[in-house]
């Protein structure tokens, strides 16, 4: 990001300066850069280098929380702490700033269809903190959804900036009228939001809302837009938890409901292979989403109804002799090759029956995809297919996201069929090398530098003596 033509270069000693033109931050001079003066400082702090202010905001942005609603626009970013006016040359953004901590590379994986997992470290740190905590106090947490985390992401929605407020009371409509400022705008979250003309107040002229507010009565719906408008790092990121799958759902109840009503249609659904898993935090007493597989050429799709899961998941049970005794979205076992004996044993997916070759697409574990005879499969899992039901889930805006990965706590890969293939309690392990975590800076937590130095000393131990990753690190898995 170059330099705001508002704010003045220094190209040569300041007049009223006997000394040389120097940056305040790191004290060079021109031979270091070029000097702006993007405050109203004089003398010796008048200059500083664009990259060296840059790197303050940085180091400002270090020392606030990653969580949306417990960060506000700190002052310290717009403001000289010497002068206390506003730099000419606006700062980055907060999105801006964390990727240059992440790198663009890992900021391109927040992504539908690529995968979280939680660092070996972080996961470590969150268990001795359980161990610390009361037993009260440990289901409270919530640490139980990192710990060893695999999260699927199922959603990058855009922020429009658009916040709908419903108000059935008076006194929820007095109390936003006073919290509203004279130009009807109020603050939230850090952002600022004012009234438009939409909601009960559509097709009133801009003039006149603060006069139609005052005559509104309950219940109404007013809308607020975010000013200035939101960037891609206030888009919404969904994924789902892979890792704590559930031997029976949290309201069978509900489940029952849906198969009666869908079986009514269809009565095929009864032999779909459910699993429950607890897919997060956020909304985790309700069915949130589901995962079809199968139904997609990655080897799977997310449905947000459990009873469009249902009636996707019956759809590719279409039957034909030729098929053999597979359905579309089965867990297989490669066997019998002659000519690939070296995908003996390999675990995939079965995607799509291709009449001519009369092969099965399967996907394996590893993203390749091959064409297979059905005398060369065997079946695991998921002969009628199956439906992964996931009560919460997991939700960032993406620059929060990006924070965490900053800190050290989460890597980024692609998704793959192991993710969904293997047993629930390997699917943490099944990520590894299929990560790429956040560099060491300023951004990463103090636990996590110094747990990645004892882990290189341990496993240069290890190498000197003949032994495993496993042992050294003291994994008994």
């Amino acid at each position: 990001m170059g330099a705001d033509p508002a704010a003045e270069v220094a190209s040569a000693p300041d007049e009223d300066m006997d000394e040389d033109v120097i940056c305040r931050y790191c004290l060079d001079g021109t031979e270091s850069g070029e000097l702006i003066s993007p405050c109203e400082c004089k003398g010796g702090q008048k200059y500083v280098h664009l990259s060296c202010l840059r790197q303050w905001q940085r180091m400002v942005l270090v020392s606030q929380p990653t969580h949306p609603a417990l960060y506000g626009d700190d002052i310290r970013h717009q403001t000289c702490n010497v002068c206390k006016t506003s730099f000419t040359c606006p700062p980055p953004t907060r999105h801006e700033l964390m990727q240059s901590f992440t790198g663009h590379e890992i900021a391109a994986l927040i992504e539908t269809g690529c995968v979280i997992g939680a660092h070996e470290i972080f996961s470590k740190e969150l268990e001795n903190k359980l161990e610390e905590m009361p037993e009260f106090a440990r289901s409270m947490c919530g640490y139980d959804n990192w710990i060893h985390g695999v999260y699927l992401i199922t959603g990058v929605d855009v922020e429009d900036g658009i916040q709908r407020l419903p108000l059935t009371s008076k006194r929820e409509l007095e109390r936003l009228r006073r919290e509203l400022s004279t130009g009807l705008a109020i603050s939230a979250r850090g952002n600022q939001f004012r009234l438009i003309p939409e909601g009960s107040l559509s097709g009133v002229k801009d003039a006149d809302l603060g006069v139609a507010l005052s005559a509104l009565e309950p219940p109404c719906e007013l809308v607020l837009i975010q000013d200035p408008k939101p960037d891609c790092g206030d888009d919404h990121i969904t994924a789902v938890g892979l890792q704590r799958q559930l031997r029976t759902p949290i309201r069978q109840n509900e489940v029952d409901r849906v198969l009666q009503s869908v079986c009514s249609k269809y009565p095929r659904a009864k032999k779909v292979e459910l699993s429950y898993f607890i897919g997060g935090p956020c909304d985790k007493d309700r069915i949130v989403s589901c995962l079809v597989l199968g139904a997609s050429h990655h080897g799977w799709k997310s449905v947000e109804k459990l009873e469009d899961a249902l009636h996707l998941a019956c759809s590719l049970q279409r039957r034909q002799a030729e098929q053999g005794d597979f359905g579309c979205g089965q867990t297989v076992r490669l066997h019998g090759l002659q000519g690939r004996a070296d995908l003996n044993d390999e675990v995939g997916l079965t995607l799509q029956f291709l009449q001519g070759p009369g092969r099965w697409m399967v996907r394996l574990r590893n993203g390749d995809g091959v064409k297979v005879k059905p005398g060369n499969l065997e079946g695991i899992r998921g002969e009628h297919g199956q439906v992964y039901i996931f009560w919460g889930d997991a939700r960032w805006s993406r620059t929060q996201l990006l924070g965490e990965i900053a800190r050290g706590h989460w890597g980024l890969g692609k998704a793959s069929i192991a993710d969904l293939s293997l047993p629930a309690a390997d699917r943490w392990r099944g990520l590894d090398g299929r990560l790429a975590f956040a560099p060491e800076t300023a951004m990463t937590e103090d636990f996590m530098r110094d747990g990645s130095q004892q882990m290189a000393r341990l496993r240069a131990l290890a190498r000197d003596h003949g032994v495993g990753d496993g042992e050294a690190s003291g994994d008994d898995n």
